[in-house]
Formats: structure tokens, sequence, C-alpha cells
């Protein structure tokens, strides 16, 4: 019996469905990004906020961002944020526009990818799930370097996959461009990277073209050597920063170590997830029930074609990219450095849903009842997701106090006021922890002058005549009241409540010393 074309969801619109699921994804991709995107995430992280200062010093100055552990050796994020932060000033919303725009050209770059290599259906539904599950979306928000990531995996997969196809001169200089930014997007970009150059060496070496040298291949190589040449010098000028990479990766001590990184790092798609809040929500895993079980069947699927070259390369790419979560002890499981991964996962499990309709279809390759049963039950399904993704997101993990906290909200809503109100007449401290000191720095101009202590420098602090008012955080609250009272007598102690659930988020003291 001859095999029945399958046809992908919605092919109803005939010569239009490509471009009309293509812009249909897009579409719900953005919106998903930058739906309430001034208000969510709720503050701004102090990671981001020091990615913002570089930034800040790169549109102001020109002042090149190094290698260090504070943009996560990954200067290409650096750069990307400059554009909306020289645009947009030192704002909150200046350092989310970029990371939401990046996750939505991702689900472009996966679409393009994935029909590349598996066709129109797998295309749509890989797309469809990157656009809406909340593991993409958090980080499409977040702020943090991982944003770059699910794009740089699909956009590197499908370039390459260009120029091997077409060999051209135009194919060629666009690969070369992209191992460029890879090698300037850290330790995850790195292994992009170089997953992808050993991978072309091989295919091209057993084909006997690896030594040929032509015009589109020197192209190549150029643009790959501008990239390594760029890398070099940022390794040379930051090697203080780099010897703290080890630590900064937080590698697995102890083969017992690494064994349970592995097993609770594969178990959070469908167990328990990331339980960081700037990842995940509440534990919950990377993957809804659907998803997660077809990542399953679509992991199965490529294991058992291992003989098409299309597999092999897939679980190659999900097996390497997969390691910086995988070997690393800092908050495992660790999403947000799997995040290079996401994209090869939703389309295995797109390739999972794919083949479940091809049994169906097989079963019932005559009955068009029966065949309209199937593909609805799984149009429902995604439905479903999409549903799952916005309520999880802007719902459950918008409206919990540990997404505020983990946001630094005390801080920012500290920096907020600073930034709002008049210059002080007298001196004005702000109390708060150290590694939140640079959500402080990023949002209050040099106009409005402060001075960022920590409760345990009160101790020291010059006893002088003058105004002062201290806006204490709420972590420092307890240490500081106590040295002020001490120090500063008779002043006036006020709670600033939180926006979101009323309690008490940071404080001021406001004295004058005669």
């Amino acid at each position: 019996m001859a095999t029945q074309k399958i046809t992908p969801p919605f092919a109803w619109l005939g010569a239009h469905t490509t471009i009309v699921s293509l812009i249909g994804t897009v579409g719900i991709a953005a919106f998903f990004r930058f739906l309430n995107i001034d208000t969510l995430p709720p503050a701004l992280y102090a990671g981001s906020a020091v990615i913002g200062l570089q930034a800040a010093a790169l549109a102001d100055s020109f002042t090149l961002p190094g290698l260090t552990a504070a943009n996560g050796f990954a200067p290409l994020f650096v750069w990307l944020q400059a554009l909306p932060v020289k645009l947009l000033g030192h704002t909150e919303l200046a350092l989310k526009l970029m990371p939401a725009l990046l996750g939505t050209l991702a689900v472009v770059a996966t679409w393009l990818w994935a029909r590349s290599w598996f066709g129109l259906r797998a295309a749509w539904l890989a797309a469809f799930l990157l656009a809406v599950t909340p593991w993409a979306v958090t980080l499409s928000r977040s702020g943090i370097e991982a944003a770059v990531y699910p794009l740089l995996t699909p956009l590197t997969l499908y370039v390459a996959t260009r120029a091997w196809q077409q060999r051209t001169l135009g194919t060629h200089i666009a690969l070369g461009l992209v191992l460029a930014a890879n090698l300037l997007a850290g330790p995850v970009g790195w292994l992009i990277a170089a997953t992808t150059v050993i991978t072309g060496a091989i295919f091209l070496l057993r084909s006997n073209k690896l030594f040929v040298l032509d015009k589109p291949r020197l192209a190549l190589l150029g643009g790959l050597a501008v990239g390594l040449g760029a890398v070099s010098y940022l390794f040379a000028t930051s090697w203080s920063s780099l010897k703290s990479l080890p630590v900064v990766i937080g590698l697995a001590g102890s083969i017992s170590a690494l064994a349970s990184n592995i097993v609770t790092t594969l178990l959070m798609f469908h167990s328990r997830g990331d339980e960081n809040f700037r990842h995940n929500f509440a534990s919950q895993p990377m993957l809804n029930a659907f998803v997660g079980l077809m990542f399953v069947a679509g992991l199965l699927v490529s294991i058992s074609r291992l003989r098409d070259r299309r597999y092999r390369v897939l679980l190659a790419f999900f097996i390497v990219l997969m390691l910086p979560a995988l070997i690393t002890t800092v908050g495992a499981p660790n999403a947000g450095r799997a995040a290079a991964a996401l994209p090869v996962i939703l389309t295995m499990s797109a390739i999972g849903v794919s083949y479940m309709l091809e049994l169906w279809y097989r079963t019932f390759p005559i009955n068009s009842a029966a065949r309209a049963v199937g593909q609805g039950a799984i149009l429902m399904l995604l439905a479903l997701t999409l549903f799952q993704g916005f309520t999880q997101y802007f719902r459950a993990w918008a409206n919990t106090a540990d997404t505020w906290a983990a946001y630094n909200e005390a801080t920012t809503r500290v920096a907020r006021q600073m930034a709002a109100a008049k210059p002080p007449t007298g001196t004005r401290y702000v109390v708060a922890p150290a590694p939140e000191h640079p959500i402080v720095q990023y949002l209050v101009p040099p106009t409005k002058p402060y001075k960022l202590v920590e409760a345990k420098d009160l101790a020291g602090l010059p006893i002088t005549p003058g105004q002062y008012t201290f806006l204490i955080t709420r972590s420092q609250k307890d240490e500081t009241v106590k040295q002020l009272k001490l120090k500063f007598p008779g002043g006036k102690l006020q709670s600033i409540l939180s926006d979101f659930d009323r309690t008490e988020v940071y404080y001021t003291y406001e004295v004058t010393k005669k």
C-alpha cells in the first residue's frame, strides 16, 4: 500500500500554509515575550544590573567589556544590551527589550532549522513549543546572558546547513560570522562553535573535501579567524578573571557528585525542575506532561534512526549542550545552564509529536474522520500547552512572593525611589547587601548622590553634624536599626510596603545630627 502524504496542521490554507504558520507562531512568541514587559519581571535582578552597567560603559565611553564572571564571560550579550541602554537610558525596560527580541528571533531560527532538517510540520511544532514553554519565556525576559543561547543554537545549525548544502561565498561568510558570535558568547557559545566545527570537519573528511581551500572555505576561515582573534585578545586581557572560571562553573569534584548532578538534571524535565525562580516556577518540571512525554518519544525516535545523519547530529548536540548543566554543582539542576539545549529538546518533542501522528495515520490510512480525530487531539494538547504556559508565567509565577524576592524587589524599590526623588539636602545612605549594590548604581543617576554601604559598615561611620537619610533593605534591617539608634538616636523609622503583598520591603531612617 502506498504511503499517504501527511500534511501539517492548517494545511487547508493551501499555498499560504507556510507563511501563515510562521507569522502566527512568531506572533505568539512575541506576545509571550513582550506582554507586560515593563512590569514583569517585577524588579531588577542584580546580575542583570551588572550587565547593564557594562553595557552603559560601552554605550557612553566605548569601554569594551572583558571576560568576567559578572557577564558570564559573554561580552556579546553586553554588546547587544548596549543599544537599548543607549536609547532608553539606565532603565529596567532597557535591559528587558533585547532578551525578549532575542527570544522571539530564536523561534524564527528554530523554525528555519527544523524545517531544513525535518520538514514543515516539525518546524511548526518546534517553533510553537519554544514560543509558549515557560522555561523559554522566563529566560527570554530575565536579562541574563543565557537569553542569547536559544537563538545561537538553531541559528548556527541552520546557517551551517545552508553552507553545507549551497557552498557559496555568502553562506560561508554567514557561517563564519555566526561562529565568531558564538566565540564571543561565553563558554556555552564555545561549545556550540566547537561542536559545529568538529561535526563539519568529520563530514568533510569522510567526503575527502576537508583540505579543499576554495573562496567560500577561505571566507569561512576568515570569519572564524576574526572570532578567534577577538577571543584571544579577550583571553589575554582578562586572564585574572578567567582563573575563576572553574569556581564560577562549579565543576563536580567527585564521581558521586557528578552522578547526582546528572540524575537531578535529567529529572528536571519531568519531575522536579530548577528551584531558581529566575528560571522556573516552584520547582515545577521544565516541560509539561505532554511536551515531556513527546520529548521522550522524540529521543527514542532519534536513537532508533541513528543511521540518518540528521539524528546523529541532533543527539550529539543534545549531549554536548547539556554538559554545562550536567557538570555543575551550582544550583543543580540549573535550567539556565541548559538554555542552549532548549531548542534541541523542543525539536525532539516536535519529532515525538510528528511520530505519534504518523503512527495514527498509518493505523487509519483511509478513514478521514479517524485521521481528523488524531490531528484534533494533538491540536487540543497544543492549545492546552499554550494555556498552561500563559497561566504559569503570567499568573502563577508573576504572583508568587519568591519571584519578587528572586528579582531583588527590596533593593530595586529603594533605587526606584531614589531615582524619582529630588536630590537630597543632606547625606543619603543606601544599606543593602553588597551583591545587590549594582542595582542602585545602574538605576540611580549620578546627579542624585548617595553612599552605598552594608549593615556591618555602619559601625565605623563617622558622626558629624548634618541631615541624614538611610534607606534600608529588609534583609539589613535588624543590624542597621540597632547601629543607627546607637549612633543617631531620635531618628524617624518608617516602613515601605511591597507592591505585591503589602509586607514591609524596605525602611527609611531620617535624622538630623546637631
